[in-house]
């Protein structure tokens, strides 16, 4: 797989009225395109920091951003984020929730609804495209603003805890559905998560960080011997409990630290 993404040397510091708050120191990293990329650490450690520089939403403060060989800015690729919450809108339908993106992009016509009813029948939503969050499980919920976005067609998914707010079986059964969603659609993804398991499961290597001003500490190919992956059948894979035993200890290492 070729490079589709660089984080080169990049540092963010925040500033406030108290002073000047170093969030991340040096990180450097590469994701593949179709990779799906998994980034563990501490509380605090600038995790959702380094999603908001990748999405343009802030500027590092040294260091640059690189896609496909382009600096972020010019580069032109579009980048999706789905956040913790899935932030449907209570008074409107499945249907034209996951359409809101498109209709603030002026994207949205006739022809569109062949593709977002393609959509929605492939992930299980058609039958409910015309009933309101309310009336939804938290699985359908996070599989319709995963569709939404996937409907602005981003280079580059970036997920913030996106299950972070679903109880955990719940939360196992989604991280299978949006796993396989984005596998099925080709995407490049960079999970956030505290859940070294999840992690594990999910990604493709995980990225685990350092205590504020979070830096690189290690990177892990996740090389996982199981015929058939997903998240769910990963965990049984003799190799899982190595791998979560490994970050455990990275991660612990970084409280012993503080």
């Amino acid at each position: 797989m070729s490079e589709l993404l660089r984080i080169d040397h990049i540092s963010y510091t925040y500033h406030s009225l108290d002073g000047e708050i170093a969030a991340l120191m040096d990180v450097s990293f590469n994701v593949k395109d179709g990779e799906f990329l998994g980034i563990v650490g501490p509380s605090g450690c600038g995790k959702s920091t380094l999603l908001s520089l990748i999405a343009g939403l802030l500027t590092p403060s040294s260091g640059s951003i690189y896609i496909n060989g382009k600096d972020i800015k010019s580069s032109g690729k579009n980048i999706g984020y789905m956040l913790q919450k899935d932030h449907l809108l209570d008074w409107r339908s499945t249907l034209k929730n996951v359409t809101l993106g498109m209709e603030i992009q002026h994207k949205l016509s006739d022809n569109s609804y062949i593709h977002i009813n393609d959509l929605l029948n492939t992930y299980g939503l058609i039958t409910f495209k015309d009933s309101y969050p309310s009336e939804l499980s938290g699985g359908m919920r996070q599989r319709a603003a995963l569709i939404r976005t996937l409907l602005l067609e981003p280079d580059i998914l970036l997920l913030d805890e996106p299950f972070s707010a679903l109880d955990y079986q719940t939360r196992l059964e989604v991280a299978d559905d949006i796993w396989s969603i984005i596998r099925k659609e080709k995407k490049t993804a960079i999970l956030i998560t505290h859940d070294i398991s999840e992690a594990i499961s999910m990604s493709d290597r995980v990225i685990v960080l350092s205590n504020r001003p979070g830096t690189v500490k290690r990177i892990f190919d996740i090389k996982l011997s199981i015929p058939d992956r997903t998240p769910f059948e990963a965990r049984s894979a003799p190799e899982f409990k190595e791998y979560f035993n490994l970050i455990w200890k990275e991660l612990n290492h970084n409280e012993q630290e503080e």
